[in-house]
């Protein structure tokens, strides 16, 4: 009997200590990386969904970014005792700061931070937090050294000509905290497409104060901003941006003038041929005619020519005609008056008796 009940109590089992339920701890954040773009240091890396058992969370961790200014790169124990909080990312607004997978951050420094910092390194690490305040450990480290930056370009002139949108600016003299600024390694120069809020895009790197961007199309509008690259020894650092500049790349450039133009005197007609323009946006040509050499034009075709050459018909014989063509784009831009040639009417044939 006693065999029995213990059988029948081993197979309905007997609860044990009560197992306390794994921690949900989101996985640390990885890829970390930060660079310095005017007075901050643009932070970004990658943030998980993910808790350590593996599986997926609802929404978005607490994200808590922690700095500290030193001479050189600590290590985890030196970073953890040196290292300040300096901003804290609640789950609701870390999508506001998300760009598809990556989170982009600005650490705002300011002029006088980077004046009492510069040559220093800033080292940053991020931790992703449960709301038990419980985590997996710092992301990697970042850091950036960091120096005062150019203050912005004030003053952007542009200039449309028929093969590149050309800026002009001053270079500037000083930082944003007010000290000369020692050296100047170039211009990056950025453009949008879309509008004056953007998005935009490098173009290119001016070493100078004059920029071309031949990358272009007539009709279209364009967007710029510039940043100055200050020197300090090896090292680089971009100011903000500019001051915005919209260039409308209108084409108000007309194409060359026909050349060699040719007439044939005929019986109460002239007939004139010339050599086709070379402009690619060519639309037509016209056709003009004076009594008075160098003067006082008359244009002949109402409509514009698609061929290069052009019968004068009806003319009274004996009196000479002199006689210039045009070129025309499509934006109806008409180009100079070709050289003049002339010719006397011939008279009509009379029949033989």
């Amino acid at each position: 009997m006693l065999l029995l009940l213990f059988a029948v109590l081993a197979g309905c089992g007997v609860a044990g200590p009560p197992v306390p339920p794994t921690a949900k701890i989101p996985v640390a954040p990885t890829g970390l990386a930060a660079n310095q773009v005017g007075e901050r240091v643009v932070l970004r890396w990658t943030v998980g969904r993910l808790y350590t058992d593996g599986t997926r969370m609802e929404g978005w961790p607490r994200l808590e970014i922690y700095r500290a200014f030193l001479a050189e790169t600590p290590d985890e124990e030196k970073f953890a005792a040196e290292a300040k909080v300096v901003y804290v990312l609640p789950e609701r607004v870390v999508e506001s700061f998300r760009r598809n997978d990556i989170v982009v951050f600005p650490d705002v420094l300011g002029a006088a931070a980077l004046g009492q910092q510069a040559g220093r390194t800033a080292v940053y690490a991020v931790k992703a937090v449960n709301a038990k305040r419980q985590d997996a450990g710092f992301s990697n480290f970042a850091t950036v050294r960091l120096y005062p930056v150019a203050a912005p370009l004030e003053r952007l002139e542009t200039r449309v000509t028929e093969r590149a949108l050309e800026l002009r600016w001053a270079a500037p003299q000083r930082t944003t905290g007010d000290t000369p600024l020692e050296a100047i390694a170039g211009y990056q120069v950025y453009r949008s497409e879309a509008g004056p809020e953007g998005p935009f895009a490098l173009r290119g790197t001016a070493p100078t104060t004059v920029y071309e961007d031949t990358d272009f199309q007539f009709g279209k509008k364009y967007w710029y901003r510039i940043r100055t690259l200050a020197q300090f020894g090896a090292d680089t650092v971009e100011s903000d941006n500019s001051v915005g500049v919209e260039v409308d790349a209108r084409d108000l450039f007309p194409p060359p003038a026909p050349a060699h133009v040719i007439i044939i005197a005929g019986a109460g007609r002239a007939d004139l041929t010339w050599d086709a323009s070379p402009a690619a946006d060519l639309a037509g040509y016209h056709v003009y005619r004076s009594r008075e050499p160098g003067r006082g034009y008359e244009r002949l075709t109402k409509e514009l020519l698609r061929a290069q050459s052009f019968a004068d018909t009806g003319l009274a014989a004996g009196t000479t005609f002199y006689y210039v063509v045009t070129a025309v784009d499509a934006e109806g831009n008409e180009s100079p008056y070709s050289e003049e040639v002339a010719a006397e009417v011939l008279p009509q044939e009379q029949p033989q008796p």
